[in-house]
């Protein structure tokens, strides 16, 4: 490494003092252009960057919050008719009946979580029934939905919680 360093040095004093003058210039030149356009702008449009997503946040927040008033009057309005009468294998099933998906097999899993399973379900009818039960406020812990051999049927498993 000394000695291409030496080498190098022997080459710049070889060179006429304009020659010199002319490549300082030019390193001089490059090193401004290397700060401004690889250290400095990339840094500037960061920083422009989170400013603008800064204000796009406090933008939704004041939204959200004029917003406040008028979701709890519609949760107060909604307050009584969003729990439904029955037990939680009650109200799954009655979804489920309403949306001509049948249950196989379910396994409470404590008091408010359910596990089912679904063997064959045409997916038109399934995917209305779990936003049904979404409505309801109910919580799809996990859902696993596999294909069947004949198209559009799928059969599914999944945990629901209260």
């Amino acid at each position: 490494m000394k000695q291409t360093i030496e080498q190098w040095r022997q080459k710049w004093v070889a060179l006429p003092s304009s020659d010199q003058r002319a490549l300082a210039l030019l390193a001089l030149f490059l090193g401004a252009i290397f700060i401004v356009f690889g250290l400095f702008k990339p840094a500037q449009a960061y920083f422009d960057n989170a400013r603008a997503e800064a204000k796009q946040s406090r933008e939704l927040v004041a939204w959200i919050e004029q917003q406040r008033p008028q979701l709890e009057r519609v949760q107060r309005n909604m307050g009584g008719q969003s729990q439904a009468q029955g037990t939680l294998l009650q109200r799954v099933t009655a979804a489920a009946n309403n949306h001509k998906v049948t249950i196989k097999r379910f396994e409470p899993e404590g008091d408010g979580r359910i596990r089912l399973w679904i063997d064959e379900a045409r997916y038109q009818d399934l995917q209305p029934w779990l936003n049904t039960l979404l409505q309801q406020r109910f919580v799809i812990r996990s859902v696993s939905v596999d294909a069947l051999g004949e198209e559009g049927m799928v059969s599914a498993r999944l945990t629901l919680e209260r």
